[in-house]
This record gives C-alpha cells, structure tokens and sequence, in this order.
C-alpha cells in the first residue's frame, strides 16, 4: 500500500468513523469517544499495513461490532430513563455484557386482605458498563415482617442493603458477595429492630423474607432466607431453585403433607429462618441459563396461592410483563390474601 493511498484512506475512514459515533447516547459519547477513536486509529493503522483487505476486514468488523454495542448502550440509557419513573411496578429491557438481553416484569400488590403492603422488590442494572460485566444484573424480592410498617422498613431495607453491598463489593466471587449482602442487609434490619424494640417493647420484632438473583454470563447464581422463593422455566419445566425454610416444607419434605396441603396448613406462614436475627444462614444456589429460560421470583403470597402449574402455564403463554399482572391478579381472584409480589426475567440471545 502507497503512503498516498494510506493518507487519502485513513482521513476519510476516520471522518466516517467519527460520524458513527454521533450515533451513541450523548453521556457515552462525553465518556469514551476519545478512547474509542484513539483505538480506531491504531487498528486502523495495523490493517492498513495488510492492504485493502486487510481494511475491508476492519471495517466489517466495526461495523458488527457497532450495531451490537448501539444497541446495548441505547437500551441501557432508556431503561435508566424509564427506571427513574417506576417505583415498584414496571418493565424493562436490560442487556448484560452483549451476550443476554433480559425481559423484566416486576409488580407487588397489597391484595385483599392486608392494611398496608409489606412486601418490597428491585431490579437493576448498573449505569457502569464495567461493572455491569463485572456483576450483571441484581433481582430481590422481600416479604416484611413485623405488622405496624415494621415489615415494611424491613424488606426496604433489606432491599437497598442488599443492592449497595454486593455492587461496593469489590470480590470476583458472586456467591460470596451474595452472601456477604446478605449478612450485611440481615445486621441492619437486627439495629433497626433493636432500637424500634427500645423505644416500644411491646412492639414485634422486625424481619423479613428475601430471595435475590444475580444474572451473569450465562448464570443464575441465587440466595434466599426464608419462603420467598426463585424459579427456573426451562424447555417447559418449572423447577424451584430454592428451598423454603418453613415449618410446612419440613413437613413436605418429611412426607408429612403434600405441596397442596401446605398451600392451605395451618403452618404455612411459621419460618424459622428470617433476616433480622443476631445471625443469619444464607442458602446458595447456582444455576446454567439459556435463550428461552424464565426466571420468576416471587413471596410466599404468590406462591401460597398458586399452583406451580398454573404459575408454569402462565409464564409460558405470556410475556413477562402480562405474566407478572395475571400472576397477580390471579393471587386476589383467589382472596388475596397476602401481599404478593412478583419479577419474571426472559432470557433472550
């Protein structure tokens, strides 16, 4: 290649390449266009040395991978868009390190019998790129305990702590920081608690449910403590990923009832594992997700409800966002007799 055709050809392909990054979000563009053209330069350079070939694989490369990084950078800036207006209901796209796009439905509902509503739920991706390949995307579902807007400031709280501990965590490990989330958000809730229970001694002690998912390169990594529970949908099989620690699952698991009968014991909302306690044990869980899987979190006012079946056969008929509301109401045609919540993430290539 003449030095003639590498000044001509490299001062356009440049102008070119500047146009395309116009194409990005203003904040990305403000952050890393500097980086990204001084990058283009120096491929540009190596292939320029190959020929007009070697320029053309450049170029086909770019190109692919532009319309792939457009696309995660754009559905990023409008699902942070959309996230500042929902609080605990809503649906987003979220797409994870290029590999995943997630479709996320969450919804939480007083039901019909409760005063207040004492469940709470988040879905989130990091605004950080790097952190987001480096933690994927985090989904918690806690049921409050504690009656008088205790159970409410428990799963708010267990919620947030778990949200900041395990992103401030600096560990590659994402069980462990999991569980150190966990056992961070379980003192927090034990020193509000402690002091509520300093002021009114007569008040009942504050705790709360939580189960939690991270989705990271292709896998499910879960925790939970207590009957807030996570399922996987797979090639039309539902499975419960975690394990109830319930009085009435000890009891399945011993032969003693059926899954049906436990719907409806007399037992069914004794636990004997909760966040709030001086210690806390926290169950994990890791699983292989592929295009198509479902991955429903839910409380115990859902799932008390509902058949696994019929939580099956929804998931499977509907989209996230559908299946989240018919889930629900489902939950209240049957008396609602609890606060229910629930997140539905599809899993899409």
């Amino acid at each position: 290649m003449t030095e003639a055709f590498h000044h001509r050809g490299g001062e356009w392909a440049e102008r070119v390449y500047r146009a395309l990054l116009l194409a990005y979000p203003r904040a990305f563009r403000e952050e890393y266009a500097s980086e990204m053209l001084l990058a283009y330069r120096d491929a540009y350079r190596d292939a320029a040395r190959q020929g007009r070939l070697g320029v053309a694989r450049l170029w086909g490369d770019l190109l692919g991978d532009l319309v792939k990084a457009l696309y995660v950078e754009h559905m990023s800036s409008w699902t942070q868009r959309a996230g500042r207006g929902v609080s605990l209901a809503g649906k987003g796209e979220l797409v994870m390190a290029l590999q995943f796009t997630l479709d996320v439905a969450q919804l939480t509902d007083i039901g019909r019998i409760r005063k207040n509503n004492e469940d709470n739920l988040l879905a989130i991706v990091p605004d950080d790129s790097q952190l987001l390949q480096a933690k994927g995307a985090l989904f918690v579902v806690s049921d409050g305990m504690g009656g008088h807007a205790r159970g409410e400031v428990a799963s708010e709280l267990a919620v947030q702590q778990i949200r900041d501990r395990y992103y401030s965590n600096a560990q590659d490990d994402i069980p462990t920081a999991l569980r150190v989330a966990i056992e961070q958000a379980n003192v927090a809730i034990y020193e509000a608690g402690a002091r509520a229970q300093a002021e009114q001694p007569e008040a009942h002690p504050m705790g709360a449910t939580c189960v939690v998912a991270v989705l990271h390169d292709g896998t499910l990594y879960a925790a939970n403590v207590g009957d807030s529970r996570a399922y996987v949908l797979h090639d039309g099989q539902l499975r419960q990923v975690t394990r109830d620690h319930s009085v009435t699952a000890q009891m399945v698991e011993r032969g003693e009832i059926t899954p049906a009968e436990a719907r409806t014991h007399e037992k069914r909302n004794q636990i004997y594992r909760s966040l709030g306690l001086p210690t806390v044990e926290v169950d994990l869980y890791t699983e292989s997700v592929q295009e198509g899987d479902t991955v429903v979190l839910c409380t115990d006012g859902l799932s008390n409800v509902l058949e696994d079946d019929e939580l099956r056969d929804t998931v499977m008929r509907y989209s996230p966002e559908e299946s989240a509301q018919r889930l629900i109401a489902r939950a209240n045609d049957e008396g609602g007799p609890d606060n229910a919540t629930v997140i539905v993430v599809r899993v899409a290539a």
